[in-house]
């Protein structure tokens, strides 16, 4: 801290006059405090915050609290979770030529001046990455809802990335541990990062959020999805606008015009003064919308009207969670950078992430089907969308069939929204329905009777069924909940068995 106007050089003591100027006092405790300050931010970063004493040519190359993927130069933070606590990898992560540990107990097996011991080691890291936030120049974008954020993150990540330095966070980390983790990954000279923001209870996004401080926030919409915590969906709604708390002032929320809160989000957003971009394919008026859609043989042209402005890109479908992602991204990048710039296939080559609707050919007994993977996750929106999707997919004269697995962590609106996705399944052509698990029982129970083919009692009949029930050439969706197990089912299933068309 410095008193005093810090322009005089002579210090006027009455009878005493001292020759000192504050400005050059400051310039030379700038000069010699970077001289020991490293052109890492990260490094300068921990050093200051651990208060230890880490030497300039430290390198860190990626942040990890996964030992299994720790490689030379990585930082390896010890944390605690529900199932493993983080300090019984160190001997792993170190063994590998990782740069640091940061421990909240030193392993006395290896170097101390290798372990940084600090009281939490994920407060620690969320307090770093928030720091690191404050010290980049890079524009921010937060996207959460209900569904389809990972998918929306990897389209607007690859995207950007086509067009300028961006890092996005891995795979689904959008929780306590993944958001900062990410955040921290983010390269210094970045000019966009992208992340996804999850939550199961009130408060979570606001805590997060926090931490990233977006420009940019997208709400991509709002269901029944974790809402064994909330009483009713506006509770739903009101957890994901947590987002808005923490937006950068003058900063922008992307909403989607055509769902049920758009109104409700679209005030708040007023409150706190934030600038408003609507996306939509029902509502007409939205700010990017879809204006038509023309085949092109086996593919696509998609036209938008992106805030006043005429495009079209080329697309390999047209099902509506596609579309909805596009939408979301070019209400995005529109923002940095002007739309009608970017060429015709910028999203032509853009890969489902795998268990959210990818499609695999399956070899069994000589025989080929279609796998159409949901197995990721499964919420009433996320499981609707998924069976409209498929109920889009032309089969030629082969079958469609499905096995589904329960929605969890419903709560007390398990048995009410399983008996609703029925009535879906019932208005489409898929062609018989098997189902595993307790709720999805419910489901079962409602559809037409032509449409029944059997309750299984393990995940494993589903083998059974593609040998048995399937023929050439057919196509299969299955989905359920993570916890379901049948995400694990079928990745190993495809893996020994299949080709990603």
């Amino acid at each position: 801290m410095v008193d005093g106007k810090g322009h005089e050089k002579i210090q006027d003591y009455g009878k005493k006059k001292l020759f000192f100027s504050d400005k050059t006092e400051i310039l030379n405790s700038i000069k010699i405090k970077n001289k020991s300050l490293s052109k890492d931010f990260k490094l300068n970063i921990i050093r200051e915050q651990s208060k230890s004493k880490i030497s300039n040519k430290l390198v860190i190359k990626d942040i990890s609290i996964n030992s299994r993927i720790i490689k030379k130069d990585d930082i390896f933070f010890a944390i605690k979770g529900k199932k493993n606590d983080g300090n019984k990898f160190i001997p792993e992560a170190l063994r590998k030529k990782s740069s640091l540990a940061i421990v909240n107990r030193v392993n006395k097996n290896f170097s101390a001046s290798k372990q940084i011991k600090v009281d939490n080691p994920l407060s620690f890291l969320g307090k770093c990455s928030s720091i690191f936030r404050e010290n980049i120049t890079a524009k921010i974008i937060s996207i959460t809802g209900s569904c389809g954020k990972t998918t929306l993150k990897e389209m607007i990540g690859l995207t950007l990335q086509k067009l300028s330095k961006t890092t996005y966070s891995p795979s689904s980390f959008n929780n306590k541990y993944g958001v900062p983790l990410s955040l921290f990954n983010l390269k210094q000279n970045d000019n966009f990062g992208v992340f996804e923001v999850g939550m199961d209870k009130k408060g979570e996004i606001d805590n997060l959020t926090k931490i990233i401080k977006p420009d940019l926030g997208i709400i991509t919409n709002i269901s029944y999805a974790h809402s064994k915590n909330f009483k009713n969906i506006k509770q739903i709604a009101d957890a994901k606008a947590e987002i808005m708390n923490n937006i950068k002032n003058n900063g922008t929320i992307i909403l989607n015009r055509d769902d049920n809160f758009y109104n409700y989000h679209k005030s708040l957003a007023d409150n706190r003064k934030l600038k408003v971009i609507s996306f939509g394919i029902k509502d007409k008026s939205s700010s990017v919308k879809l204006t038509k859609v023309k085949k092109i043989k086996k593919n696509y042209e998609l036209f938008f009207n992106v805030n006043d402005k005429q495009v079209s890109y080329y697309s390999k479908n047209n099902n509506n969670s596609n579309l909805y992602n596009i939408l979301a991204t070019l209400a995005s990048i529109d923002l940095y950078i002007d739309v009608r710039t970017l060429k015709k296939d910028i999203f032509f080559d853009l890969k489902i992430p795998k268990g959210r609707g990818d499609i695999s050919k399956i070899v069994l007994n000589d025989k080929e089907i279609f796998l159409v993977d949901e197995t990721y996750n499964s919420n009433p929106l996320s499981l609707k969308t998924a069976i409209e999707n498929f109920d889009q997919i032309k089969s030629k004269n082969c079958k469609k069939y499905m096995v589904l697995g329960d929605m969890l962590e419903l709560g007390k609106h398990s048995v009410k929204q399983h008996k609703l996705i029925s009535k879906v399944i019932n208005k489409t052509k898929i062609n018989k329905v098997y189902v595993i698990g307790k709720y999805i029982k419910e489901t079962f129970k409602g559809l037409k009777p032509y449409k029944k083919a059997k309750i299984l009692n393990n995940k494993f009949d589903i083998t059974s069924l593609i040998k048995k029930n399937l023929d050439n050439g057919d196509y299969l969706m299955i989905k359920g909940s993570n916890s379901t197990g049948l995400n694990k089912l079928i990745t190993n299933f495809k893996q020994s068995r299949s080709n990603v068309i």
